[in-house]
């Protein structure tokens, strides 16, 4: 399993965050860049495959303060050699393609390579329906509602514009939002004729391309979290994209990969081997002492899914087959039902050794709170996966 250390960076401590407004304090923003700064050294000289953010905006809260991955990114690889990374992910209904497209393809050149990129439709309701306003739209709902699926069909648009910006040296699009370039631009000068690509012979543009296009080619690798729908999957098997499966029964996650699988081949992709090209996510928090982990996951992941990530709906993660009700979003739950990769080396790797047996996932998402859990503590927790976990696994 190649391991990605993804951060959902919290700005202050516990005790400040529980304070209040922890995210608009400058010097808590500055710890966190210290932070992320050594963790993200250590994990690249000890050999984790790649980190990466998420993208959320207005988190005054103090809560995962990510809202923009690129810029993250590019500020942890110019501190590190040979890790990757990532977003997951850029939430695609809310952004300029184009801008997107350029952005992601300077910070693979800038890396020399070295860059994965998410996609997803987004989620949270207070900066989606605030940044999504210019396109009419607001957050997935996955309630195949008219939002709903108005952000799904935006989403789609944007990463066939992203594509095709990536793969070729001038294009065109006509689609439901977006024509490119507009009817009637006239940019008549003989340079572009010369040396460049795209004109009519009365001066008209026809095609627009970016510059420069991926370091990688065709383009970096893809992945899209967190899903859930077999529609997703689906999408995702046909584009070539890597799901993250949030979800802990093993019966539905099973689903989920065989939907993969059988669409992956109907695209013409061939066959792939179960959990080829997929990804899990879980808490990971490693420790000598189990207890001594558990207490920190508490403060960490524990504390945001119930005061966060709960109540917005990722209990939805944790339910099981025929099960109806709510379910709860406290820290012993997460617990129970296997979202917490948290104890010893050996209590890992036998957790590591069950999902494996059942899936083979190529990737392994470990969700890291900095911040809210010791730097001290994080950085022990990265030193036992690498020397005392990865080995069995990588």
């Amino acid at each position: 399993m190649k391991s990605i250390l993804f951060y959902l960076p919290s700005v202050g401590s516990h005790g400040q965050i529980a304070r209040g407004m922890s995210g608009t304090n400058p010097q808590n923003y500055q710890n966190m860049l210290w932070q992320l700064g050594h963790q993200a050294q250590a994990a690249d000289e000890m050999g984790y495959w790649g980190l990466c953010f998420t993208e959320h905006h207005f988190h005054v809260e103090g809560f995962e303060v990510s809202n923009n991955p690129i810029m993250l990114g590019l500020y942890l690889a110019m501190r590190t050699r040979h890790i990757r990374v990532g977003q997951m992910a850029n939430v695609l209904p809310m952004h300029n393609p184009l801008r997107l497209a350029e952005d992601l393809a300077m910070l693979d050149h800038m890396t020399r390579g070295r860059v994965f990129v998410g996609v997803a439709r987004g989620f949270q309701k207070r900066w989606a329906e605030v940044m999504g306003q210019v396109y009419g739209i607001g957050a997935a709902l996955s309630d195949d509602g008219t939002a709903d699926q108005r952000n799904r069909a935006l989403f789609e648009e944007h990463w066939e514009i992203i594509k095709k910006a990536w793969t070729s040296d001038t294009f065109s699009h006509q689609g439901p939002t977006w024509t490119i370039p507009p009817a009637g631009v006239s940019f008549p000068y003989d340079a572009v004729r010369r040396f460049g690509r795209g004109l009519a012979d009365d001066g008209t543009v026809t095609e627009i391309g970016i510059a420069p296009r991926p370091y990688q080619k065709p383009y970096p690798p893809v992945f899209q979290p967190f899903s859930f729908s077999e529609e997703t999957f689906r999408f995702c098997a046909r584009e070539g994209i890597v799901p993250v499966v949030l979800n802990t029964d093993d019966r539905i996650v099973a689903r989920l990969l065989d939907v993969y699988q059988q669409e992956a081949e109907a695209a013409g992709h061939g066959r792939l081997k179960r959990g080829q090209r997929v990804g899990v996510m879980r808490d990971v928090l490693v420790s000598r002492d189990a207890a001594t982990a558990h207490h920190w996951a508490r403060r960490g992941g524990g504390f945001v899914f119930e005061h966060w990530f709960g109540p917005m709906g990722f209990t939805e993660s944790l339910r099981r087959v025929g099960e109806t009700g709510p379910i709860g979003a406290d820290y012993d739950t997460l617990v129970e039902r296997g979202l917490e990769w948290v104890g010893t080396p050996d209590d890992i790797n036998r957790m590591i050794e069950r999902v494996v047996s059942l899936h083979e996932p190529e990737y392994l998402l470990q969700c890291q709170y900095s911040g809210l859990i010791p730097h001290d503590v994080q950085m022990r927790s990265l030193e036992l996966w690498a020397t005392e976990i990865a080995p069995n696994w990588w």
